[in-house]
């Protein structure tokens, strides 16, 4: 092999390890968008759960979301690690944001990467959108729950057989609705 077929067309050495580190940072971002596309998945089957009013459902539906954030945050300790290297590759500090790889990365990187970057914006936009309305819903149904609650412990005075108010009993209205 010679060093042209070793390193690219350059024989470039350090291009080729950043033409791999690159590689290797697309491969992870294709990932996380992956990861983040199941994210917006749970999130939306909890909604309709919610929605539904299903609550036989809402832990198995909190329990998927939590999976997929597990999963997502692996990947994204595994991006960090992957991305600090990039950047310093690219002469850039170890904490460079996506933006700036982009910036300093060669053709066709700097697009994947700028793609991916995108891609991933629009994904945390509609996951904020989607846990924004499923924290609506929670607040209401919790709200719904209080007041039914707080109607089941009032005392409600009822009409005696002499026709005069007495106090309502707690027990009875529960056990009869057991």
């Amino acid at each position: 092999m010679t060093p042209t077929s070793l390193f690219g067309a350059g024989g470039d050495p350090a291009a080729a390890v950043r033409e791999n580190a690159c590689s290797t940072v697309a491969s992870t971002l294709w990932r996380e968008r992956e990861l983040l596309e199941k994210l917006l998945f749970c999130l939306t089957s909890q909604q309709l759960v919610l929605s539904a009013g299903a609550v036989r459902w809402l832990t198995a539906a909190d329990a998927q979301v939590r999976e997929a954030v597990d999963a997502l945050t692996g990947c994204e300790l595994h991006r960090a690690i992957e991305t600090d290297e990039l950047a310093r590759l690219l002469g850039l500090p170890g904490d460079a944001s996506l933006d700036d790889i982009v910036t300093h990365a060669d053709e066709p990187w700097n697009s994947l990467l700028a793609d991916h970057r995108d891609a991933l914006r629009d994904l945390v936009s509609e996951i904020t959108a989607v846990t924004a309305e499923n924290r609506r819903l929670l607040r209401a149904g919790a709200d719904v729950v209080r007041e039914t609650l707080e109607r089941v412990g009032a005392v409600t005075p009822t009409y005696g057989p002499r026709g005069t108010t007495t106090a309502g009993s707690i027990s009875l209205l529960l056990d009869r609705q057991a």
